[in-house]
């Protein structure tokens, strides 16, 4: 049986909380799990990332059966560029809207196999035993210049644009999500970056396998306090997922 607990808080030094999230199953037992972090400014990103999440509730809710896993790749891909141009067309209806957008990420957990979906910097990490993998690639202009070579890990730490974001829902008409297959993983853990930018993979691995926490709602509510103990400096949003 599917373990899962899920929270957010606005934390230490914002306004207000931007991020949204998601757990949902579906009546053939498929559980879709997705966290958004606002973009935007002002109440921009509040509604951008709430309208990602109200959207692929109820779509999901009434989802299934699927045969296959290519089908609900299939399903993920429609879905999710639907909610894109959703928030995109809903930036031109109102001047405060203008500009949003959100980061997206989740994952499906069925009978038919996994699925990891992303777009921003969000992450989903697996967790087994002792070891603990990002499955996401952040898009970011900090991780493209690494990867081009033109900065190193280390100068992108300090850059004046860390957070600027490459890709994101509801900025362009249409987008590409990284949708890809997953194995199975004692856990899934996903979290916006007021969690993964602050505390390190270990320091969330050593939550995740402390046996002291019996429950998926334990370890996020330790996982909150650990962001809150860094700085809390932005928005945190944890999932925990154990299959």
């Amino acid at each position: 049986m599917i373990d899962y607990y899920a929270l957010s808080d606005i934390g230490l030094k914002r306004s207000s909380n931007q991020d949204s999230y998601l757990v949902v199953v579906n009546k053939y037992g498929d559980l879709l799990a997705v966290v958004c972090d606002g973009i935007g400014g002002g109440n921009a990103g509040d509604v951008a990332s709430g309208e990602v999440v109200k959207y692929l509730k109820e779509k999901f809710e009434k989802s299934g059966p699927f045969s296959n896993i290519d089908e609900l790749k299939k399903y993920l891909k429609k879905e999710l560029n639907n909610v894109n141009r959703k928030v995109y067309d809903l930036s031109f209806k109102d001047p405060a809207f203008k500009g949003m957008g959100t980061t997206a990420t989740g994952v499906v957990v069925s009978e038919k196999g996994n699925i990891c979906f992303n777009l921003g910097d969000s992450r989903v990490y697996e967790i087994n035993d002792s070891q603990i993998r990002q499955l996401t690639v952040d898009h970011t202009l900090m991780n493209q210049l690494i990867n081009e070579g033109k900065i190193t890990y280390e100068e992108s730490l300090t850059h004046p644009m860390k957070h600027y974001l490459v890709k994101a829902v509801g900025i362009f008409s249409k987008v590409e999500f990284d949708i890809e297959e997953i194995s199975d993983a004692d856990y899934f853990l996903l979290c916006s970056d007021g969690l993964c930018g602050y505390c390190s993979e270990q320091e969330m691995l050593n939550i995740i396998n402390d046996e002291n926490l019996k429950d998926c709602k334990e370890k996020c509510d330790e996982l909150l306090k650990l962001a809150l103990l860094k700085g809390g400096y932005d928005n945190i949003t944890v999932v925990v997922v154990k299959k």
